[in-house]
């Protein structure tokens, strides 16, 4: 059993620039439970100047992912909220479909997970036994804000050639 995180590559050339949040600034975790305070679409804008390139990862304002990350999620695990976020380039006149995607926190983590004394991670190690048949999912511990998902789901994406993803393995035992 392998996992990974998924983080966006923020050194994408041409990146896309939204007018009124910053792409690589701070960000906020809406979880599963959150779904009934969201509304079902928020449309973000680009700026007149935003680049070309969309990545199918995008962490802030909030996570985001494009339509073909969330077909591909949607066939790997049940349960998931997915709240719609169409990005909207006035000058281009071109919308680009993307989610923002909500789950359950969970305690996947290890007793063999170790933590320095200020918190941040030393050694993150996942449970197999907490994850069970899961394939995505994100921690219940705000440490750890990116999702993550096996080796099937990181497989058939970039089968996909998706873009601006950073995948990073982590131990499983």
């Amino acid at each position: 059993m392998r996992f990974f995180t998924i983080e966006q590559d923020k050194s994408l050339p041409d990146m896309i620039e939204f007018s009124d949040f910053d792409i690589c600034g701070p960000r906020h975790i809406f979880y599963k439970k959150d779904a009934g305070r969201i509304r079902s679409s928020t449309a973000l804008y680009l700026t007149e100047k935003s680049g070309e390139c969309a990545p199918d990862f995008i962490q802030s304002p909030i996570p985001m992912i494009s339509d073909t990350v969330k077909k591909v999620l949607d066939i790997y695990e049940d349960g998931m909220i997915f709240k719609s976020v169409p990005i909207i380039s006035m000058e281009r006149e071109k919308i680009l479909k993307y989610y923002t995607l909500l789950l359950d926190g969970m305690d996947m983590l290890s007793g063999k997970s170790e933590f320095y004394a200020n918190g941040s991670v030393k050694r993150l190690v996942l449970d197999a036994a907490k994850i069970g048949e899961h394939h995505i999912f994100l921690l219940d511990d705000r440490r750890f804000r990116n999702p993550f998902v096996s080796l099937e789901v990181m497989e058939s994406l970039l089968r996909r050639n998706v873009t601006g993803i950073i995948w990073t393995e982590v131990e499983v035992e």
